[in-house]
């Protein structure tokens, strides 16, 4: 990052930011025919682009060694894992928000009751879907204790192993059913969460309907459909495994995990 230079930055915006394609979303007490007018006056002088920017894919996750990047000195050690996934549209991907969300996607998760409730290995453990225009992928993310490294991070392979290997229970079915219907209609109570709903679908050429079909298929999920894409997505062997930490005092007991190659963040 040092290495880049100001002129570059520039060179990126005036490359990237164009108002081909761009999308502005207004949310609100609008007179459309007034709101149209101002728009277009305010931006009537933004030139540039004939043609849509296209972003390359991200790079396939791929599983292998445990990545330890070595920290000297550090007291805690910060685990990240990322499993490939879907994208918004793509008909597995009601079913994989439920069974990640089982895993460790919010606080009543799996994951969370095994290695911060019952064994205080960290504060808050979480799994998320991440979505770009280039792909999409699982990420867990954790920051445990430097002497629970390797303890912490067999029971994350262990807890997706579980996941996808045995169907959830049904009670662990609904209520991540219940939470996410929950956010959805949380995150559209106020003008900012619709907003920013709308312009995050824009960004994937989708409009705000595309939520009741999504909100119809994670309500008609079944166990099967939970228990089928979790086998497919979140099986450990697929993940790719980062360790920021003192390597000094954690590589010897990551080994005994599996193969570790080394570097260092500076």
């Amino acid at each position: 990052m040092q290495a880049v230079r100001p002129g570059e930055l520039r060179r990126l915006h005036s490359d990237r930011v164009l108002p081909f394609g761009a999308t502005l979303v207004l949310v609100g007490d609008i007179n459309a025919e007034r709101a149209i007018d101002q728009v277009e006056a305010a931006f009537s002088d933004w030139k540039g682009g004939d043609e849509p920017v296209t972003c390359p894919p991200t790079p396939p996750i791929k599983s292998g060694p445990i990545e330890l990047v070595h920290r000297a000195g550090s007291v805690q050690s910060s685990m990240r894992l990322a499993l490939p996934a879907v994208g918004r549209t793509h008909e597995d991907f009601p079913a994989l928000q439920l069974a990640n969300l089982i895993f460790g996607g919010y606080f009543s998760s799996r994951w969370t009751e095994n290695i911060r409730e019952d064994k205080g290995y960290t504060y808050g453990p979480h799994s998320n879907i991440e979505h770009s225009i280039g792909g999409s992928a699982i990420v867990m993310s954790a920051e445990v204790a430097t002497e629970v490294t390797a303890p912490a991070l067999l029971e994350t392979w262990y807890e997706l192993g579980r996941l996808a290997t045995t169907p959830p229970k049904v009670d662990e079915l609904e209520q991540a059913r219940q939470y996410v219907t929950g956010s959805l209609l949380l995150g559209l109570s106020t003008q900012a969460g619709l907003a920013g709903l709308a312009s995050t679908y824009a960004g994937y050429g989708l409009r705000l309907d595309h939520l009741r079909g999504y909100a119809a298929n994670l309500a008609k999920a079944t166990l099967g459909d939970v228990a089928d894409v979790a086998a497919k997505y979140l099986a450990p062997a697929k993940a790719a495994t980062v360790v920021l930490g003192d390597a000094d005092r954690v590589e010897a007991s990551l080994r005994l995990l599996g193969p570790v190659e080394r570097g260092s963040a500076e």
